[in-house]
């Protein structure tokens, strides 16, 4: 049965002169798990918001076409209904969570949409239960984790018993081990209560073997709708890009088969090994542009570093990685001097302490999870041109160079509140790179980036980093981690577990390598990267 169906959709925001989306028509049946993929900027966020009916009550805009939920128009259904039958989850779940305790949280929705008192206490419980949350229920959620979050959001949705959620990037800010847990409780949702479930996202993992439909966008348009095996059999080189490492690795090495998961992968490259292999390592310096010694971090009570000793050389690019709260974000803090520490943290053989924090903030440059904190100005143009006023710098190219680098010279006139989620990501990375500091401190910076735009990323820091730049880049994104950093860095629970080259850090990995490496290391435990894999052969 067509549950929601569109029909020529199209829409453009107000004072833009182009169209987000373009004639959009989409059937989905009641139940099925839909994953919508596409790049930065292509309109998945804002088609989303049209289901919701968010487009056009709240963001206004000119709308045009056709959304029927139930064979009803989206258009005549009041506010109360759209909200009892479809809800959404936004990028960063601090942003709708709005209750100081956990069961208020749940409670808020249900009053909201008019539930019987006599009802609450059995949907807040139930849900708890059904999540495996029940713990969190009197908890304060200021004091919880990204990951727990994250499920109490869901929880507020799930309670509701819509007949649609909608996730828009659920798992950027999640480390691999919430980021499955919140996976696998979507698919329960989906499976056990039969509610309908679109996916928005740019991590593609797991998401994709369990979705029974994936959309593809580009600049606004459907170009492509199936099944997975469609997506795998299509010769289009955009659509091609959605596909999991894993199956970009089986079609470039023409297998016909479509294996389903890991565990069929791993069989049909039993015969797999390497030849010419080549080795891109290059010899680093041995110059000390950081030392940490003895660092200690404290939150009140909670200790978020503890006897913590790092080196990090000249040339490094550092790729920081770990579980939500491990200390990964106070390191990077505590380096630009912007927490109290014990210890000693030295710069160019200078305490931290002894910089000041202008002088610091021009040989370090430091970009913090949350773009919106860099978005000041009124123009991406004026973002980048306000950061080197600052420094008395009066170069335009610089400005032109960066946004190019980064593959977002089309919006330097744009409004940086207007864009994407992945596109902001990069707007805030150049208001900082604009300034070409020597070294560069990154947290998730390729959350919301996917394709060409993550890979762009990439290729930039890469380049910077062979010219000279030292950058220390936190991450979940294992992948991009193993294609472009040289070292690596392991924390869990406020103390380094493991630190080295690629080799020495990530081979026989649980969580924390690729799943290049988990279908290969059998054959080769040094193989991380697509481009590695394909330096091999299937015998037939």
């Amino acid at each position: 049965m067509k549950y929601i169906s569109i029909k020529d959709l199209n829409y453009k925001y107000p004072d833009s002169d182009s169209w987000t989306l373009q004639n959009v028509s989409l059937d989905i049946e009641k139940g099925d798990m839909i994953l919508v993929l596409g790049d930065s900027g292509s309109g998945k966020s804002t088609l989303a918001k049209c289901i919701t009916g968010a487009v056009p009550n709240f963001y206004g805009g000119t709308l045009g076409g056709n959304i029927f939920i139930k064979e009803i128009n989206i258009k005549d259904m009041e506010h109360v209904s759209r909200a009892k039958e479809i809800t959404m989850l936004f990028q960063d779940p601090e942003r709708q969570l709005v209750m100081d305790k956990v069961h208020r949280e749940i409670a808020f929705g249900l009053e909201n949409i008019g539930i019987e008192e006599n009802q609450f206490k059995r949907r807040i419980w139930e849900v708890l239960e059904f999540l495996n949350i029940e713990d969190l229920a009197y908890r304060d959620i200021s004091t919880l984790s990204g990951g727990q979050k994250q499920k109490v959001a869901i929880a507020s949705a799930v309670a509701y018993m819509p007949g649609c959620i909608i996730l828009d990037e659920p798992t950027s800010q999640l480390d691999p081990s919430a980021a499955e847990e919140v996976i696998n409780i979507v698919k329960k949702i989906n499976e056990e209560l039969g509610i309908t479930v679109i996916i928005i996202e740019q991590k593609i993992g797991k998401w994709f073997d369990y979705a029974d439909q994936i959309v593809v966008l580009r600049e606004g348009k459907v170009v492509h709708s199936g099944d997975k095996k469609s997506i795998y059999k299509s010769n289009e080189e955009y659509v091609a890009e959605f596909l999991p490492t894993y199956l970009k690795l089986f079609k470039a090495f023409k297998v016909e088969t479509y294996p389903s998961n890991l565990k069929e992968g791993r069989k049909l490259l039993e015969d797999y090994h390497r030849v010419n292999v080549k080795s891109s390592e290059r010899i680093l310096s041995e110059d000390n542009l950081i030392e940490i010694k003895n660092l200690e971090c404290r939150y009140g009570k909670f200790q978020a570093l503890r006897e913590f000793n790092l080196n990090i050389k000249k040339e490094n690019f550092l790729g920081v990685i770990g579980s939500n709260g491990a200390g990964k974000s106070t390191l990077l803090k505590a380096i630009m001097g912007l927490v109290d520490y014990s210890g000693s943290i030295k710069v160019f053989d200078r305490e931290v302490k002894k910089y000041k924090l202008k002088e610091l903030a021009r040989t370090i440059g430091y970009v913090a999870q949350n773009p919106n904190d860099y978005i000041s100005r009124d123009t991406v143009y004026e973002e980048l041109k306000f950061t080197l006023d600052n420094y008395k710098i009066d170069d335009d190219r610089l400005i032109e160079e960066t946004l190019k680098n980064l593959d977002i010279l089309h919006l330097k006139d744009k409004n940086p509140r207007d864009t994407s989620g992945g596109e902001r990501q990069r707007i805030a990375i150049a208001s900082i790179l604009v300034l070409k500091p020597k070294i560069l401190l990154l947290d998730e910076p390729t959350r919301g980036l996917h394709g060409r735009a993550r890979l762009k990323l990439g290729e930039t820091l890469k380049k910077l980093n062979e010219e000279g730049t030292t950058i220390i880049m936190i991450t979940h994104d294992i992948e991009f981690a193993a294609q472009f950093c040289n070292k690596f860095l392991l924390i869990f629970d406020g103390k380094k577990a493991a630190e080295g080259s690629k080799e020495e850090v990530l081979s026989n990995g649980i969580y924390y390598t690729t799943v290049i490496n988990k279908l290969l290391r059998d054959a080769d435990e040094h193989i991380f990267t697509l481009e590695q894999a394909l330096q091999g052969e299937i015998k037939r």
